[in-house]
Order: structure tokens, then C-alpha cells, then sequence
């Protein structure tokens, strides 16, 4: 049954990234006035197909892509109903910007997606730590357990007997206990924790042994949450977006710089499933929409590189033909095209046999 669903909530993850990409593309070439003849959800064979007033509206058995067929494009020239298209509703027949807009569509819908979901996620559940070094949860077991430290206590001072260091608390950052910031090669220290518990202070004598993993004094304790208001909850959509974004442009231009060492820690469907199913078997839907908007913005700036095929290349032969004044010759762009879709085939194959080594690896 979890299989069921781990699948259920992929096929979902997945086909609203490329619902909303295709219908970014579909809507704008619809607002210039450009003839879409097919709008459609996969590839390979039609499961589902419904006519509109011009355009077929259609879902195919691989969920993995999707395509608006507009009047103008090569590999459309042999399409019947392109045939009879005024030149005027075609990509050949509208100004440069027009398709600029329309190829960068997708992409622009991809981080709406993504924005609108972080900022539904924060405005419903979106946590930040508070200003003082309040406990939040402690860890079973810990020191801090051991030693009777509580859940909201506001740790304001730290004395450590050993060096008879006074280390005044105002931020959790300042709860940072390494040797060498203590001063100090003690394996064990005893510490006296001043709190306020309500409208009380009280000291609290602490044992706390040194991790050699983490190369720190560790009590066992995290930080005191609140939930953001509306102004952090745009703040942190936009932020999470920057962050989000900048790690993926690094990804790829180590792609680019370090080939044969960044192509074996991609991940292409198979990877998606395996991390999707991962997070839905956690239950917390915030995760999940989370991961969601993460692969929209994936699947948006992928788009812009200048490959053949993506929406980055087709701004680029637009640009192109705008500057030289007359068309790229139709044989050379829709044999780049069928270049670039198929070195973007093979590396979606290659990452597919590394994600399958993996999981049975």
C-alpha cells in the first residue's frame, strides 16, 4: 500500500511541475494570438486525449515531460494542422520579444510555483528561532536531561568551573562550546547553567563530556521556535528561493567546469521517486511541498540552459535571428534541436542506470 502512494504522490510531484511549465508556454503563446494545435502531458502513447476549440488536450503514458505544439516551429512544419495557419498566428509571424516571452514562459510559471508554495508552507507552519537562547526540545538522555534543564528555560549565563570562564548568554550562537573557545583540553566540564524558568532564575549544575565527532561540548538541546508573521513569511520565500537557485546554477556550472566528477551525483527520475518516496513515508506534508517547490525551480532553471531543444536555446536562436535579420536555415536549427534532445536523452539514461545502481547497490 505505501508503494501505492510513494508512487501516487511522484506521478503528482511531477505532473503539476509539468502542468504548470507546458501551461506557462500555452498561455502566453494563447495571449499572442499564436495557434497551439496539441497541449500535452508526457510522452509516448495517448492514454487521454480531449478537443478544444483548436487546440487537443492530451495525457501520454510517460509522465516524465510534456509539449505545446505551436504553429511556427520546425518540427511542426509537417503537422496538418499548421497547414492553413495565417502567418500571423505563427512564431515566424509575431515580434522577437513576443517569443522571447513565450519561451521563458515555462520557466517564469516553474517559480511562480515554487513561490507560491514556500509561502503557503511558511504562512501555515513556518517556524524561525527566537532572539534569546530559549530550549526548545531536549535531546533523551542528553546532559541537559540528566542535569533537569526544561523545555522554554532562557539560558542568560554559562560558568565553567574548570577554567572559571564567565560566558555570558544572549543567542544561541554564543551556546557554541568548542575546546578551543573555552580555552581548554578537559575531555569532561562542569558547568553552572544560570536560567530564567518563568519569573525565576536558577543555576543548574551540568556534567557535559566533549564530542570528538562534532569537536564540541554538546548539551543536548535545541533551540525555542515561533511561528513567522507575514513579512518573514515573504522574506523567507524569497530567500529560500535565492538559496535554492544559487545551489542549483553551482551544480551546474560544476557540470560544466568538472563533467566526469559532478555527472555521477545527479539523479534523473528514478532518483526523484527514491527521495520522493522518502519524504512521503514521513508523513509531514510541509516536506513534501517543500521538495515540490525545490523541483520546480530544478526543473526551471534546467530549462535555461542553451541546449538545443530547452527553452534557454529557443530565446537564443530568437535573439539570433533578431540580430542577423533573417531566419536560421530550418535544417541546421531543427538538427540542433534533434542534437540537444538527444545528448539530454542520453544523459537522462546514464543518470537512470546510476539511480537504479543505487537503489540496488
Amino acid at each position: 500500500m505505501q508503494t501505492i502512494i510513494n508512487v501516487i504522490v511522484f506521478l503528482l510531484i511531477l505532473g503539476s511541475i509539468i502542468i504548470i511549465h507546458e501551461l506557462g508556454h500555452f498561455l502566453a503563446a494563447k495571449f499572442f494570438g499564436v495557434y497551439c494545435s496539441q497541449f500535452s502531458i508526457g510522452f509516448g502513447p495517448k492514454i487521454w486525449s480531449k478537443k478544444g476549440k483548436e487546440t487537443e488536450y492530451e495525457l501520454r503514458a510517460l509522465p516524465f515531460g510534456g509539449f505545446v505544439a505551436m504553429a511556427g516551429e520546425e518540427d511542426q512544419a509537417e503537422n496538418e494542422d499548421m497547414k492553413d495557419v495565417p502567418v500571423e498566428r505563427t512564431l515566424k509571424g509575431i515580434q522577437t520579444y513576443k517569443k522571447v516571452i513565450i519561451f521563458l514562459a515555462g520557466v517564469f510559471m516553474n517559480f511562480v510555483l515554487a513561490i507560491v508554495v514556500t509561502l503557503g508552507v511558511n504562512l501555515v507552519s513556518g517556524q524561525i528561532p527566537v532572539n534569546v537562547a530559549q530550549i526548545g526540545t531536549i535531546v533523551d538522555n542528553s546532559p541537559a536531561q540528566q542535569a533537569g534543564l526544561k523545555e522554554n528555560d532562557i539560558i542568560q549565563q554559562v560558568d565553567v568551573q574548570e577554567t572559571g570562564q564567565t560566558l555570558l548568554v544572549s543567542n544561541f550562537d554564543d551556546l557554541q562550546l568548542t575546546q578551543d573557545y573555552l580555552k581548554t583540553t578537559s575531555q569532561t566540564l562542569n558547568l553552572k547553567v544560570t536560567v530564567l524558568r518563568g519569573e525565576a532564575k536558577e543555576v543548574v549544575d551540568v556534567k557535559v563530556n566533549y564530542n570528538q565527532d562534532d569537536g564540541k561540548y554538546k548539551l543536548g538541546i535545541t533551540q525555542a521556535t515561533r511561528h513567522m508573521n507575514i513579512a518573514e513569511s515573504f522574506q523567507y520565500t524569497f530567500v529560500s528561493l535565492g538559496t535554492m537557485s544559487m545551489a542549483i546554477f553551482s551544480a551546474l556550472g560544476q557540470l560544466v567546469t568538472k563533467f566526469s566528477q559532478t555527472v555521477t551525483q545527479l539523479s534523473g527520475p528514478a532518483g526523484i521517486y527514491q527521495i520522493t518516496a522518502q519524504v512521503t513515508e514521513t508523513g509531514q506534508v510541509a516536506y513534501l511541498l517543500n521538495l515540490l517547490a525545490l523541483l520546480s525551480v530544478n526543473v526551471g532553471i534546467f530549462n535555461l540552459m542553451p541546449i538545443p531543444g530547452l527553452d534557454g536555446c529557443q530565446v537564443l536562436f530568437a535573439l539570433v535571428e533578431k540580430m542577423i535579420g533573417r531566419e536560421i536555415p530550418s535544417k541546421l536549427r531543427l538538427g540542433l534541436q534533434m542534437v540537444g534532445l538527444g545528448l539530454v536523452m542520453l544523459l537522462m539514461v546514464f543518470v537512470t542506470y546510476q539511480d537504479i545502481s543505487r537503489m540496488f547497490g
